[in-house]
């Protein structure tokens, strides 16, 4: 009898179990197809990322190459033509050109000579008659530390380049000759040039060359120009073509 009983228990667990053993059995299956999917969909994924990768790479490489003919392409010169103090009547009405040009590589501003007499305002020797044909100064860079295209606040494209120059200036005067056409005085300088639109300085275009003279390294341009000084002028000639900044 106890042993009827017995098997009647096993037989009850049994078949009790067997639809709970099934059933886990079916979602176990169920588990391992979803997580064999999920790892394909995870491989997948994984070469995505890497084929979008190598697209990124492209990209930056693309654009760092366009933003290198992009800067390349900045360039302009002219004319800007300044006035200066005027002996007898002090007006600034004495007109000294000054001739410019720049691009991703050199940039220059120079006068080759005065016309007529002017008044220079200098920085430690007061204000100073320059006579007829008796002033001479040229800036050459030697370094271009930075090159950079932005727009301003009234939606030009501008350039400004930083770096370093060869300053030659002289005044030869009849008993005095200051400075040197040969012997160049180094200095820092910052250009600022602006797109105004076709048209050169009718349209807007300015170019603005700021060097900055140090006692040391230039005694006679610190002691015409002070520590400060920007070349610039009415843009009469010429043309500046700054492309849109990326």
């Amino acid at each position: 009898m106890l042993v009827r009983t017995i098997i009647a228990l096993a037989l009850g667990i049994a078949i009790g179990f067997t639809p709970v053993y099934l059933t886990q059995t079916d979602s176990i299956d169920k588990l391992n197809g979803e997580k064999a999917r999920l790892v394909k969909v995870n491989e997948q994924l994984t070469a995505d990322t890497s084929a979008l990768a190598e697209i990124g790479d492209k990209y930056d490489t693309l654009e760092a190459e366009l933003s290198r003919i992009l800067l390349n392409a900045a360039s302009g010169g002219g004319l800007n033509m300044k006035y200066m103090p005027h002996p007898e009547t002090g007006e600034a009405s004495v007109a000294l050109p000054e001739v410019f040009s720049f691009d991703a590589n050199h940039a220059f501003c120079r006068v080759d000579t005065n016309k007529d007499a002017f008044i220079m305002p200098t920085y430690e020797m007061g204000d100073v008659l320059i006579e007829k044909n008796e002033f001479f100064m040229a800036m050459s860079t030697t370094s271009m530390d930075e090159f950079k295209i932005s727009k301003d606040s009234d939606g030009n494209n501008t350039v400004t380049v930083t770096g370093g120059l060869d300053c030659l200036t002289e005044v030869a005067k009849a008993n005095m000759t200051l400075g040197s056409r040969e012997v160049a005085e180094f200095a820092e300088y910052k250009i600022k040039a602006t797109d105004g639109g076709l048209g050169g300085g009718k349209a807007g275009d300015t170019f603005e060359f700021t060097v900055y003279f140090d006692k040391t390294t230039a005694p006679v341009n610190y002691a015409i120009f002070g520590p400060e000084f920007t070349f610039t002028g009415e843009m009469i000639d010429g043309e500046i073509t700054i492309p849109d900044p990326r």
